[in-house]
């Protein structure tokens, strides 16, 4: 795909220096024009030009890594489903949970981002769901947690005062 991107960042000379030896030391590089920092942000459409035509012959994420191994600021610029798929610090973090929803089935979610050990909350909550849908739980709180009963909650529901199991809108 075109639309894939990695962002790099030079803001010292030894990191352009060690970018020039990554990229194999491309005659366009050692221009005098793009000797100091400042020489570089006047030319800067002009690197990018050619940083442009060199990134494209690698794969993003490898040169991620040996941009980062030689100090060079780098990162790869993630859609979702790199975030999703490929990201090994997100994995590591559990960052998705998978959660059931009453009518979208179980679906990823992000997790929550803090971990604390004695408490650790989940966007499964303690419910071990996703959230309900609009009235899906009325019978369960007016029933068990607010103590009416089953004949009382329909008179309620029947004359409009609640709603009840309501899942679409």
């Amino acid at each position: 795909s075109n639309d894939r991107w990695i962002a790099i960042a030079c803001f010292t000379d030894a990191e352009w220096q060690a970018l020039v030896e990554e990229a194999g030391s491309p005659e366009w590089m050692r221009d005098p024009k793009f000797a100091t920092l400042a020489d570089r942000l006047a030319n800067q459409d002009e690197i990018d030009q050619h940083i442009e035509s060199w990134t494209r012959q690698h794969d993003r994420y490898d040169l991620m890594h040996r941009l980062q191994a030689r100090g060079i600021p780098a990162g790869v610029c993630q859609d979702a489903q790199d975030r999703y798929e490929r990201d090994p610090q997100l994995a590591h973090l559990d960052w998705l949970t998978d959660v059931d929803h009453t009518e979208m089935g179980t679906w990823p979610t992000r997790e929550v981002p803090v971990k604390w050990n004695r408490t650790p909350p989940t966007m499964r909550g303690v419910t071990n769901r996703g959230a309900p849908c609009y009235g899906e739980d009325n019978r369960y709180v007016y029933g068990e947690l607010l103590g009416l009963g089953s004949r009382e909650i329909d008179r309620l529901a029947e004359e409009g005062i609640i709603a009840e199991g309501l899942t679409s809108v």
